[in-house]
């Protein structure tokens, strides 16, 4: 092996790098070339089928004759079939539809050598369709020959919304097995019984499209299918997720800790439709299945988007808010491994292809930058991402593809020769990736690949800081790695620990020259650097003191003092992470300071946030005495400020609470359930406000409409949280500190006192609070015998506890009872101070509660609200039961809070089936709110 080392000198500090330059076994992927494809309104890509001249592109368009469209539209939205040639020029383009909307989600080559076109339609009888609807939405199957023309066509439903979404070929001309999900009970063409608010439902049928079977396979609450995988062994496995516990086909229990959160859900069959077996694959949270490939031992891969972290069938944390989950799993459903692969925001795994090497390539769409696993940033608001895995699951590259606005893959393929050909649709114009401009509002995005043999990396490295040498205690100072695409970043800092991932921290408590090791592979191929920072001891000592005591999108505050010139003011720097933004006299009078013996008391100060931290990104602001390294007490604090909308200044911002959210810092624990309600912001016009949080480490969530963190956190760790209030035109926001203890901790000690008032089925009441500490808030931890069943922070203000002395009288807790308690069982509560010996009084008290599906039938009560279908398209289906009699309202708002849509039912019926027509929203989540009476369930949503 042949080494090679530079030397380089820079103002800013002496790096040293070291390239090791190697044999290139292993490939890296480049473009080839990039095709538009579209009308003059919203076409949408899902297939894409290799041909021996070429591709079948498929998917859905509403326009008429226009760009590459040269038929005129026969409905509201149509079947839209493209071939194009190996360099993406079209050949033809063909449509199929009737008179309502019709979605196209697969393509079949068929026997004869045509294709067999599936998909849902709730038009009537007229152009292309040759039967009337059955209900509201039903299975469409179109047979085409070669050349597009089409020659049959079949529809397959009952009374309610029928979705075909996946075609297996039976092997000696025996026909297709169709594979959808079914909300019908039995009526006109489904026999098979309704096993719960949705099945997955498979139809066999011959070779013209007659029906010989239907089967249905379910649980009691909603599944939905998303295919149907032939197997190696003969055999089939109708992929999807549910959110049903064991009954009916589902032999085993929801994994997640709230009861209506699904998992992967794998039924095998065999050709009559006989099930064989039914596996469940998930982690706590949210798992939804995509996609499934079979493997040469019978089995099934199966990709998808997970926001559960470790966990039941689960090995890894989630690493942004949704990531792709690829679980590989045997013949008989046992699983073999699992992947978990995201950025640091929302990645949803959409398909995967077997390669031809043995491996496979993930694909879908994501809105993260990059981190350890994604090795490039976000082009747009959204772009293809791509993942080629060896056959074990080893990560070997990864290609983030888009222009500068939503890009959302559909499908890849690989031709004969070995390249890869990814199909999506495109918001984008000319830009990044994407070299022809749109045709329409969405257009079908072809793009080509090529695997080449790598070349030895050329990773440069920035730093953060301004300022050199850098002075000792310097906060946020971090090592960034570029020029390591579709490639891997590992690294070891100057105390030997290790890491990877483009982002590097940088400690600097101790002075001298400190060296890191950094490295990027891709394959076999890798490259080291290592640059060398100066840490310098600050040209000032003394005697300081001080603290940040409050920081919000006007003002940043705190107080600072030299204890050896008592009355002399300080001067203070304001960092935003490493970097002074601002310099300033803490020279301000107040009375406290005075009365605390801090000089004159004059050692105060107040900085105006500037305009340019107005940005909507997260900045990390501390105070430093000048020339000094003593960061003030307190810090940092983390701060989004967004710009307002122009309201002629008769709008103010929100109002922050007072004191800031809490005096305390919140405390957690690694692996024990936790919820903490935030304090509310005040609207100074009274407006309803809408929540956010930044900077919520892994394991936890945030209600933006209630106010509350929740979920079990996997990182221990301090973090510094940004937390948002809008009322749709200004913004205002604070920061507060959350500490996740490890596991095994020591013991916390105070002077406590506290009851656990009440032990009820929806919550668990109370307070404590800390005689040493009579102003912060005390987290609680709920147990039996050596099980923990959650935590939450004591924070509730009520006036009694204030006028019997409990300091601001802000102790007060309100628990969530989890769905894990909810089986049945009977079970002794207790409730202690977290990480302490000090049980609270009256502890031990009996709590016997049913499983939400049996409470809501025993008392009529229970809320119950499910999205038929997520993701979502076009609409929004929603039921809801729990509300009969009382008055129903729902809102549909997007991730930011703006309302879309809502609904006012004055007196709702047992069971309540509204629609909201999303058509044209786009990609992104959703968050619907019902409400009834004192009871309300927020959902989330994916529209793709």
């Amino acid at each position: 092996m042949k080494k090679i080392v530079h030397t380089y000198f820079n103002r800013r500090w002496l790096p040293v790098l070291l390239f090791l330059m190697s044999t290139c076994l292993q490939a890296q992927v480049t473009k080839v070339f990039d095709k538009t494809i579209g009308g003059n309104s919203f076409e949408q890509a899902r297939i894409i089928l290799p041909l021996a001249d070429g591709f079948l592109l498929g998917g859905i368009s509403p326009s008429g004759i226009s760009g590459d469209r040269t038929t005129a539209n026969l409905g509201f939205q149509d079947f839209w079939i493209v071939k194009v040639d190996a360099n993406g020029n079209k050949i033809w383009d063909k449509t199929y539809g009737g008179s309502g909307y019709d979605d196209l989600y697969t393509i079949v080559a068929s026997p004869d050598g045509g294709f067999l076109l599936g998909g849902s339609s709730d038009s009537n009888k007229g152009n292309d369709k040759s039967e009337d609807g059955r209900g509201n939405g039903d299975f469409w199957i179109v047979k085409i020959d070669e050349n597009g023309t089409k020659q049959w066509d079949k529809t397959f439903g009952g009374e309610f919304p029928d979705d075909l979404i996946g075609i297996a070929v039976l092997p000696e001309n025996k026909g297709y097995l169709l594979a959808g999900t079914s909300q019908s009970p039995p009526t006109l063409d489904r026999t098979a019984p309704l096993k719960g608010a949705g099945d997955y439902w498979v139809v066999r049928v011959d070779l013209t499209g007659n029906k010989i079977w239907d089967k249905s396979f379910g649980g009691n609450s909603f599944q939905r299918s998303t295919g149907i995988v032939p197997t190696s062994d003969g055999k089939f496995v109708l992929t999807g997720s549910s959110s049903s516990n064991a009954g009916g086909d589902k032999t085993e229990n929801v994994r997640g800790t709230v009861y209506d959160f699904s998992d992967y859900w794998l039924v095998k069959i065999d050709a009559d439709g006989t099930k064989i077996w039914d596996k469940t694959l998930g982690g706590d949270n949210e798992d939804e299945a995509a996609y499934g490939v079979p493997t040469p031992d019978g089995g099934v891969v199966i990709a998808g988007t997970s926001r559960s972290n470790q966990g039941f069938e689960k090995s890894a944390n989630s690493l942004g808010g949704a990531d792709y989950w690829i679980v590989r799993v045997g013949a008989n459903g046992n699983k073999v491994w699992d992947k978990t692969l995201g950025g640091t925001q929302e990645d949803y795994g959409i398909r995967l292809l077997p390669t031809a090497d043995g491996g496979f390539l993930a694909g879908g769409f994501s809105r993260s930058n990059r981190n350890a696993i994604k090795s490039e940033n976000c082009r747009g608001d959204s772009d293809f991402w791509l993942i080629k895995l060896g056959a074990d699951g080893t990560w070997l590259w990864d290609k983030t593809l888009g222009g500068n606005n939503e890009d959302r893959m559909g499908d890849v393929a690989q031709s004969a020769s070995g390249d890869f050909y990814v199909l999506g649709d495109s918001f984008s114009d000319i830009s990044g990736d994407k070299t022809e401009e749109a045709k329409g509002e969405t257009d079908y995005w072809l793009v080509a690949l090529h695997e080449t043999p790598c070349t030895t990396p050329s990773p440069t490295i920035t730093i953060n800081a301004t300022a050199s040498p850098i002075l000792q205690h310097t906060p946020g100072v971090m090592i960034t790695v570029d020029g390591c695409e579709s490639g891997q970043i590992s690294w070891t800092d100057p105390d030997g620990a290790q890491g990877v991932g483009p982002f590097i921290p940088v400690s600097t408590a101790v002075i001298g020259s400190r060296t890191y090791s950094i490295t990027c592979t891709k394959g076999s191929c890798s490259a080291t650097v290592t640059p060398v920072l100066e840490i310098v001891k600050p040209p000032v000592a003394s005697t300081f003191d001080g603290y940040v005591y409050g920081a919000d999108c006007s003002t940043f505050r705190g107080w600072a003092w030299d204890g050896t010139k008592p009355n002399t003011p300080v001067t203070v720097e304001i960092l935003d992470g490493p970097n002074v933004i601002g310099t300033l006299t803490a020279g301000e009078f107040r009375p406290d300071l005075l009365a605390a013996g801090k000089g004159n008391g004059n050692h105060a100060f107040v900085y105006a946030i500037p305009q340019s931290l107005v940005d909507g990104a997260l900045h990390s602001l501390s105070a430093r005495v000048r020339n000094s390294g003593f960061i003030l007490k307190g810090s940092p604090k983390a701060l989004v400020c967004r710009p307002g909308r122009d309201s002629g200044n008769q709008n103010k911002p929100p109002v922050a609470p007072t004191p800031t959210i809490l005096i305390a810092p919140v405390t957690a624990q690694v692996n024990v359930p936790f919820s903490a309600t935030l304090v509310a912001f005040t609207d100074p016009e009274g407006e309803e406000l809408i929540y956010d949080l930044y900077n919520l480490p892994a394991g936890l969530e945030f209600d933006p409409f209630d106010r509350i963190i929740f979920g079990t956190p996997k990182v221990a760790g301090t973090f510094v949280l940004a937390y948002e209030a809008s009322d749709f035109i200004e913004r205002n926001s604070v920061s507060f500190t959350l500490t996740v203890l490890p596991e095994s901790t020591s013991a916390v000690t105070g002077s406590f006192d506290g009851y656990l008032d009440k032990v009820e089925c929806g919550t668990i009441r109370g307070w404590v609070w800390d005689r040493n500490k009579p102003n912060a808030p005390v987290t609680v931890e709920f147990y039996t015998g050596t099980t923990v069943w959650g935590s939450t922070v004591a924070n509730i203000y009520r006036d009694d506890l204030k006028n019997a002395g409990k300091g601001n009288g802000a102790h007060a807790y309100r628990f969530e009872v989890p769905a894990v308690l909810k089986d049945g069982q009977t079970r002794s509560i207790r409730a202690r101070v977290l990480g302490s010996t000090y049980d609270l009084k009256d502890s031990g008290k009996s709590l016997t509660c049913n499983s939400p599906a049996r409470f809501s039938a025993e008392n009529g009560a229970e809320l119950q609200v499910t999205v038929l279908g997520n993701p979502v398209l076009q609409q929004v289906q929603v039921e809801v039961r729990g509300a009969e009699g009382r008055p129903l309202h729902l809102q549909l708002t997007d991730a930011s809070g703006r309302q879309l849509s809502h609904l006012q039912i004055e007196q709702a019926k047992a069971i309540e089936r509204p629609v909201f027509n999303v058509q044209q929203q786009p990609a992104g989540i959703l968050l619907l709110r019902a409400t009834s009476g004192l009871k309300s369930v927020t959902l989330k949503i994916l529209k793709p």
